[in-house]
């Protein structure tokens, strides 16, 4: 538990793939507190891929309000916003929990946001790519339990369970979705549509804060460096040996 446990102030409901990431450090900046990210659980916080499996799992199924508030609650004590998956397919009850907080969708080009999908996320089951893909998830000690994770939340924040990963047309179509039925549910005093290269202006203005000075507006996880990243994890077989040896890319 966290010894000053703070109240969510930032909702991100932007899917991965759309600069979660770059808000992640942006947001940080701001209110010099934490925000949680869903690499988070690949570098440190394993422990917490079964407690949002079975908020996944609750949420599809019985839907009780108590263990929801309550698993949120506490994965999420000491941070003050979230963003990137699994939690962007919460955010309808993260915002009941929070009532006060601001709600932040990062998009991108639809067409550029699947291309990167495919290079970082999910590549195609039949992507000659795959298997190296697979290959540096499982050197990076990325747990098996995380893919069953990542396609549930999916599906959720999809609304949509008979989801083909495979069908780009499908996945494009649930992208924008997602996309409409925030701006059509959200009021725009409480939602900030914040496109990949907008920086700190818009998203200062929607937080009435003053932009940072002479801090650039961070570009992390960009693609090239991701696919450097896979790269270097399959050349030295380990996340932490990648890190000693290339502490910049972490």
């Amino acid at each position: 538990m966290c010894e000053t446990p703070t109240s969510l102030l930032i909702i991100g409901a932007g899917l991965p793939r759309t600069g979660t990431m770059s808000m992640k450090k942006a947001l940080e900046t701001i209110f010099s507190q934490p925000c949680y990210h869903g690499f988070e659980i690949m570098t440190g916080k394993q422990c917490d891929i079964p407690k949002w499996q079975m908020l996944v799992d609750e949420v599809r199924t019985t839907h009780c309000e108590e263990k929801i508030h309550r698993y949120l609650s506490e994965i999420l004590d000491c941070y003050v916003a979230v963003t990137d998956v699994p939690s962007c397919a919460f955010y309808r009850e993260l915002m009941n929990i929070h009532p006060y907080a601001k709600v932040v969708l990062t998009v991108r080009d639809k067409d550029d946001w699947l291309n990167s999908f495919r290079q970082v996320i999910m590549p195609k089951s039949d992507d000659p790519s795959k298997k190296q893909f697979e290959e540096a998830k499982r050197l990076a000690g990325v747990p098996i339990e995380w893919d069953k994770l990542l396609t549930d939340s999916l599906k959720l924040a999809f609304q949509k369970e008979d989801i083909d990963f495979d069908d780009d047309a499908m996945l494009l179509e649930c992208y924008e979705k997602h996309i409409a039925t925030l701006q059509e549910n959200i009021p725009p005093t409480r939602l900030l549509v914040h496109r990949l290269g907008d920086g700190w202006e818009p998203l200062c203005r929607f937080l009435n804060v003053d932009i940072p000075a002479n801090i650039p507006y961070p570009k992390m996880n960009q693609l090239s460096d991701m696919m450097k990243l896979r790269d270097l994890i399959t050349k030295f077989g380990s996340i932490e040996e990648v890190a000693r040896m290339h502490p910049g890319i972490m």
